[in-house]
């Protein structure tokens, strides 16, 4: 009998035990799954960034290797994570943009949206300077014409021959080409080495699940404080708030060179690139 009421002590003096348990692994359970959320979302912004890259990179190689293409082609993409300042947002267009997702809601909220990023997205990382010195060549430029000004319109064609010259590296004929060996910065490289594209696009992606942003982002600012990346990044909270926790997420991509690379601002000298 007394072993019965010791028990029946003891039990009423454990409850409620569960209680300060409970406020204390709640808590951190709650953390726990907001890091898991904003790492997800996380994880939907690197890959929309690496879809952004490649369709970038393909943009290049098919324009002479040109950053106002590719920057183009890469914002209009990453305007689905819609990551825009306030200043810069019309709402009657980017809000419009989810509803009715024309053209000009598209132009507008790519226009916002690299107004609010005031950064350079897209780096080309091959051809090097010295890659488009070495192996690029003066050829004609084509130019639109029509009627009799086109030697080839009983054919169809459209373009002639332009006076002036354009420096490029030549990407047709690469059979009949030289194909031997260069060393150039160090390295061995050929006439099909120096008609790869190589980019690389650098994007701020804020953080936006409360709490797991701030400690996620804190984080990382300690590991990277002085990377480049990192400091362009940290414009951005000047902008938007400092509220707003961004983190760079970088994208890579190589492709072949589908028409010739050419110095983007001063094709005919090849001095002075904005893609060089």
């Amino acid at each position: 009998m007394q072993l019965g009421f010791q028990s029946l002590r003891l039990s009423m003096a454990q409850r409620g035990q569960a209680l300060p348990e409970m406020l204390i692994a709640f808590p951190l359970a709650v953390i726990m799954v907001m890091g898991v959320v904003q790492i997800a979302l996380l994880y939907r912004g690197k890959a929309t960034v690496n879809n952004a890259t490649f369709l970038a990179a393909r943009s290049g190689s098919l324009n002479h290797g040109y950053t106002e293409n590719m920057e183009n082609i890469f914002w209009s993409r990453m305007v689905a994570l819609g990551h825009i300042s306030p200043e810069a947002r019309d709402n009657a267009t980017t809000i419009g943009l989810f509803g009715n997702p024309d053209e000009a809601n598209l132009l507008a909220s790519k226009k916002a949206l690299a107004i609010s990023h005031s950064y350079r997205p897209v780096e080309v990382i091959w051809p090097t300077r010295e890659v488009f010195d070495y192996f690029a060549i003066s050829v004609k430029d084509l130019e639109p014409c029509s009627g009799s000004g086109c030697p080839f319109s009983k054919y169809g064609g459209g373009f002639k021959p332009a006076q002036k010259k354009i420096f490029e590296i030549p990407v047709d004929n690469l059979d009949a080409r030289d194909s031997s060996l260069h060393v150039i910065d160090g390295r061995k490289i050929n006439l099909l080495d120096a008609n790869l594209l190589s980019i690389r696009t650098r994007y701020c992606y804020q953080l936006e699940v409360p709490v797991a942003n701030f400690i996620i982002w804190r984080t990382l600012r300690v590991i990277n404080s002085e990377n480049t990346d990192w400091l362009k990044c940290e414009g951005m909270r000047g902008v938007f708030g400092r509220d707003h926790y961004f983190i760079p997420v970088v994208g890579r991509s190589v492709i072949r060179m589908q028409t010739g690379f050419r110095c983007e601002g001063d094709g005919e000298h090849g001095v002075n690139c904005k893609n060089l």
